[in-house]
């Protein structure tokens, strides 16, 4: 403390949940995932069509991403692999596979299979809050972020009128401008260089 060393600490646990030091460990624990799961992996193509991405990752979530089966295929196995090695453990249950701007809803002749168990194929899934289906229609994620902003304005103003508030109209949750910002951002995406 104060520069002095008081005593010495033997842990016997993790860290405690929402420690600020927890996530920080925990990308420097996990720093060579990406590198390691990736290697000789061509990514999914990007918008420019030169970057590619092969995984995303932020804090304990993981999205791989790339346009061949046998390469996402090989991602999961050297996952496995690396998990094995840093004795991590992959819940296979919160995992889902989604096949982005595809046609075909068939389902795979070979599905993707982690440590052995296969890996259920879904229309959309969510990463980190934002709600994203297969055919990249940002329409989707609007609807899923706007609800629950929808619900709080509808709470704001049934407090204020239960309350007699007469100027409960000019009440602004700072969630509500996030949304606008966030709806804003999607309509800038979708029209792309005719907004500029």
């Amino acid at each position: 403390m104060d520069g002095e060393k008081r005593a010495r600490v033997h842990p016997t646990n993790g860290v405690k949940q929402g420690c600020p030091l927890s996530p920080l460990l925990f990308s420097l624990y996990i720093n060579d995932m990406g590198r390691e799961i990736s290697e000789g992996i061509e990514g999914a193509v990007t918008g420019d069509r030169v970057n590619c991405v092969s995984h995303m990752l932020y804090a304990d979530d993981l999205g791989l991403t790339t346009n061949d089966p046998g390469g996402m295929q090989t991602m999961l196995n050297k996952l496995r692999k690396y998990a094995e090695k840093k004795g991590l453990t992959v819940n296979t249950a919160k995992s889902e596979v989604v096949h982005f701007n595809s046609k075909s809803v068939s389902p795979l002749q070979n599905p993707f299979t982690y440590d052995g168990v296969v890996l259920p194929e879904k229309d959309r899934f969510k990463y980190l809050g934002m709600l994203l289906d297969r055919r990249m229609n940002p329409k989707i994620a609007e609807e899923h972020a706007v609800r629950p902003y929808i619900a709080a304005q509808s709470r704001i103003s049934e407090f204020a009128k239960s309350h007699d508030l007469k100027k409960a109209g000019l009440m602004l949750c700072s969630g509500c401008l996030r949304c606008m910002v966030f709806l804003w951002g999607c309509m800038r995406v979708r029209c792309g260089a005719q907004c500029i």
